[in-house]
């Protein structure tokens, strides 16, 4: 059990090479019950982490000189806490396709500058969610980490692996249907599904990084297709959810599944 000493430390850790963004930000979730540490560098971002076994939260710029957002991301996938670590991403929205690409990484959440103290703190607060759900979920035993998988990122004969990939997706799916970004909504709502975590038409369109209107045309196809299908949000009815159809999950799964047995991945 954590004692109280240890619950006022702060769970949250901002990293901004702009000291600027960092003083208002810091403040500003101090202000709104959250204290935070801050770091100006990656390096110094990583040597917070290992030394404060508390935080949980990391909220990282993406853009940032010789260690950008992306690297902070893999590197601290590989240090091997004992708890749980959320991480999300700050991002200008002309790197808004890179902040697709950490949310590939499992980052739980990205921000478009400007933003508001009050957004960051939302967004930290539904990251304290997650990280609690992982540890109920692993029993307590705060094993693993939220922000990126148990292997490094980059592997071994990595263009090998997605030229392989490409055939295995032809073989399993439709060959002539895929070209991005309908390839890439796919895995975007496997793992949303798998994180128990929602995706509206437009946050999909969004991070599609296509034209709104190539977006949707993508989906209507992937939904011809019997992949996936929409349905109205029940706590707004205004709000459009999309989701993977029992075909399009079954044939995620044995996409998966076979890239695990290529590579010798376990699936967990």
């Amino acid at each position: 059990m954590v004692g109280e000493t240890e619950l006022e430390l702060p769970r949250v850790l901002l990293v901004d090479d702009d000291p600027d963004v960092l003083i208002e930000l810091s403040e500003g979730l101090a202000s709104l019950g959250l204290p935070s540490l801050t770091a100006n560098t990656p390096v110094e971002a990583i040597d917070l982490v290992q030394r404060n076994e508390q935080l949980q939260v990391v909220v990282t710029d993406l853009q940032m000189p010789r260690i950008d957002g992306i690297e902070l991301l893999q590197k601290l996938a590989l240090m091997g806490r004992k708890r749980p670590l959320a991480t999300i991403i700050i991002t200008g929205h002309a790197s808004l396709d890179r902040a697709v690409g950490a949310l590939r990484l499992n980052a739980v959440d990205f921000l478009q500058k400007p933003l508001l103290p009050e957004e960051v703190a939302q967004a930290v607060r539904r990251a304290f969610s997650l990280v609690e759900d992982s540890q109920k979920a692993a029993n307590g035993a705060a094993a693993g980490l939220l922000v990126a998988a148990e292997k490094p990122v980059v592997r071994p004969n990595y263009l090998k692996t997605l030229v392989a990939a490409r055939a295995d997706r032809d073989a399993i799916f439709q060959s002539d249907l895929f070209s991005d970004p309908a390839w890439d909504m796919l895995l975007d709502l496997a793992m949303a599904e798998a994180s128990g975590r929602p995706i509206s038409v437009t946050s999909l369109c969004i991070a599609s990084g296509a034209p709104t209107t190539t977006a949707l045309r993508r989906i209507d196809e992937l939904r011809d297709a019997g992949l996936i299908e929409r349905r109205p949000d029940p706590a707004d009815r205004r709000r459009i959810i999309v989701e993977l159809t029992e075909s399009g999950r079954r044939r995620m799964e044995t996409f998966v599944k076979r890239q695990a047995e290529r590579l010798g991945l376990p699936l967990d």
